[in-house]
Order: structure tokens, then C-alpha cells, then sequence
């Protein structure tokens, strides 16, 4: 017999309802206890002793557990760039989409923050339990990984741009580098974006990529490239000395991808490969 996780703060759970109450539905929270999802957030909800329903666990303002219907922007444990809506004698608040705003307090930020700024958190917990943000990202994040393998799918949060390229959460658990060359435009912190191990480096580090991995990458843009020439009646103002955003205004992939394409249809005779277009050669 399996059981259920115990409840996190800042997570999405399928929560039993106890009893209904004058100010709304008492769910059971199991270690937390009894969890209120207040009577604004159920208009309309049929719901009733030992129904299940799915919500996300915050805190209140006095610390404790409260149940909302929302989905947040970010959970517990994941990173995400999050706007600031307020700051006080205690840090600044942030904008998660949830009832309570997520606290940054001091201690847990990088440099100066304002009211409008976008800061690159993730969601924790401090040594009470209690829910909070940090732009600490370091502490939570590893420099390296052994449990990826070449060509492995990973979802990716965009941090900050580098001398070599574009700095990445890697599945919310360590940092990985997408490089300039691998960039189809310019990303943006806090962007989320799918992306590829590229290779594994001896020193573990993650090397990155916004391209599918191997022949299913060259195959599928050389047939897109094909049909582009074909219904532009042969010929395509875009070659080897093209700029990066246009290639990926047009094809949605990076420049050294569209290169390795292009290449591999002139090896087939194809197409006829100039400094700024491709044409169709007239077997293709």
C-alpha cells in the first residue's frame, strides 16, 4: 500500500474536506493539520465532506496554512523570475499569483530591489517552515550533474547572459551554459525555455542546447528548408553570412543549425549555397 507525501507549502495537492465552516471548507492537511480554503475561493463548488479537491498550501499572515483554487507561477522548489509589488522594513514582496504575496526577505536578496523590478528566485522554505523566496540561487543549485545523459530533454529558466553565452537553471535543480552560437535570438531572464544536453563535459558541467539533438534535428529542418524553397519558387535570401535572427525568423532554430543543414543538402546536391541565399538546383 502506497501513501500520499505529507503537504508542502507552496505545492499543488489533492487535500480531503473535513467539514464546511462559516467562513468556508476545513481540508485535511495531514502534518499541518486542518488547512482552511476560505469561502470566497469555493463559490460555486459542490463540494462536501470526504471530496477530494486539488489546491495549492501557502501561509497567512500569522503563519499559517491556508488552501487556495489558484495555480501559482512558481512552486516550491523551482525557480522563476517574479515581480516585486512592494517592499518593506522586512524585504520585498513578490507577485506569485497567489492570495499572500511570497516574502524576499533581506537576508535572501543579491542587491538593491524596487517596487517594479523582476528578481530570479526560487521558492523555499526557512528553518520554521515558514514560505519565502531567495535570489540566492547559488545555495540551492549545483555547478554540476552526473544525471544526464547526451541529448536528454530538460526544461530550462533563462538567468543571466555571459561572455560565452547564456547562463541556465537546468530543471530547477543545477546551472548549465546554452552558447553563443546555440542562441537562436537573445533570451530574457526568467525565460522558460526547452532545451537539449549538448555534450557532457569531464568536469560535469552541462553543456547546453536549443536544437533537438542529431540526425532528427537535420533531418526535420533540411525538410523545412525544402519546402521553404520549394513554395518561394526556388530561392531563399538566406545563406552562410545570413544574420542569426534571420535565420530564426524564418526557420525558429540557430544559425549553426540551419549551417549543419544547409550543408548536408549541398553534400546531396540539392541546393546551391551563396554568402546571402540558397536555391534549389534543378534535380532537387
Amino acid at each position: 500500500m502506497t501513501t500520499s507525501p505529507s503537504p508542502i507549502l507552496g505545492c499543488r495537492h489533492s487535500l480531503e474536506v473535513i467539514k464546511p465552516i462559516h467562513n468556508g471548507l476545513l481540508l485535511d492537511g495531514g502534518p499541518l493539520g486542518e488547512v482552511l480554503l476560505p469561502s470566497r475561493e469555493v463559490e460555486g463548488q459542490n463540494l462536501g465532506p470526504g471530496d477530494s479537491v486539488l489546491v495549492t498550501l501557502y501561509s497567512d499572515g500569522q503563519g499559517r496554512p491556508m488552501a487556495s483554487l489558484r495555480t501559482p507561477r512558481v512552486q516550491h522548489g523551482q525557480v522563476a523570475s517574479l515581480k516585486v509589488v512592494s517592499t518593506s522594513k522586512v524585504g520585498a514582496f513578490l507577485d506569485w499569483g497567489m492570495p499572500k504575496d511570497l516574502l524576499l526577505p533581506f537576508a535572501e536578496q543579491k542587491g538593491p530591489i524596487r517596487e517594479g523590478d523582476w528578481v530570479l528566485v526560487m521558492v523555499t522554505t526557512d528553518r520554521e517552515g515558514r514560505l519565502l523566496a531567495s535570489a540566492q540561487l547559488d545555495r540551492f543549485l549545483d555547478d554540476t550533474s552526473d544525471d544526464y545523459q547526451q541529448g536528454d530533454e530538460v526544461s530550462l529558466v533563462a538567468a543571466h547572459g555571459t561572455d560565452l553565452g547564456y547562463k541556465v537553471v537546468v530543471d530547477h535543480r543545477c546551472w548549465g551554459m546554452i552558447a553563443k552560437q546555440e542562441l537562436r535570438a537573445p533570451l530574457r531572464p526568467g525565460q522558460r525555455v526547452t532545451g537539449y544536453v549538448q555534450r557532457l563535459r569531464e568536469d560535469g558541467k552541462l553543456s547546453l542546447s536549443l536544437n533537438p539533438p542529431g540526425a532528427l534535428k537535420s533531418e526535420g529542418l533540411s525538410e523545412q528548408i525544402l519546402a521553404a524553397l520549394e513554395k518561394a519558387g526556388g530561392e531563399l535570401p538566406l545563406g552562410d553570412k545570413s544574420s542569426p535572427e534571420d535565420i530564426f525568423a524564418t526557420f525558429r532554430c540557430s544559425k549553426n543549425a540551419f549551417k549543419q543543414a544547409i550543408g548536408g543538402l549541398y553534400k546531396e546536391r540539392r541546393i546551391v549555397i551563396d554568402k546571402q541565399s540558397i536555391r534549389l538546383t534543378p534535380q532537387a
